[in-house]
């Protein structure tokens, strides 16, 4: 794709008059499509600007609101709110297995890796075979239960028990 598309998603000067034939200003289903389309190549500031835009034309949309909130988080770290936008994304629709992924990304940025294992899990009972799901659930790892579960896991005994049998290997 030619450097001339990329810089279009760019903040252009408000002053400067619109083209004819920019359409995609106008259509919020473009503006998402292409939002996504930058997001998948790590171009999030433009992806946000997208997503922005899109909203902007229609604020009922849960898929803008959710990948609005993702970018959020990843270009301006404003994790708060990104949670807010996509957790009322999937109040408006809990059936896009997207709209967990997004949160569940959000969750983990925060480092609420309990959230976002929770919300990973639903997002997979909704579609199974969700690779990118799969992929965040992975590369999250599978814990071990606690080696003394009648106590917390963050209990001190619990560290120190898993510690010592994970050297010994006999766990």
């Amino acid at each position: 794709m030619s450097k001339e598309h990329d810089n279009h998603w760019e903040e252009r000067d408000k002053t400067l008059p619109r083209q004819a034939g920019d359409t995609q200003e106008t259509d919020p289903e473009e503006l998402y499509k292409a939002g996504v389309f930058l997001l998948k190549r790590d171009k999030t500031r433009e992806a946000l600007i997208a997503f922005k835009h899109a909203l902007a034309l229609k604020d009922t949309d849960p898929r803008y609101m959710s990948y609005l909130g993702l970018c959020l988080a990843l270009v301006e770290g404003k994790v708060k709110e990104a949670q807010r936008l996509c957790e009322k994304s999937i109040e408006k629709e809990f059936f896009r297995p997207e709209l967990f992924l997004n949160l569940g990304r959000v969750y983990l940025m925060s480092g609420n890796k309990k959230k976002a294992h929770v919300i990973f899990r639903k997002g997979l009972s909704i579609d199974k075979d969700n690779m990118d799901i799969r992929y965040e659930l992975e590369r999250m790892g599978v814990r071990k239960p606690p080696v003394l579960p009648f106590l917390d896991r963050r209990s001190v005994l619990n560290k120190l028990a898993g510690k010592f049998l994970n050297r010994l290997r006999l766990r």
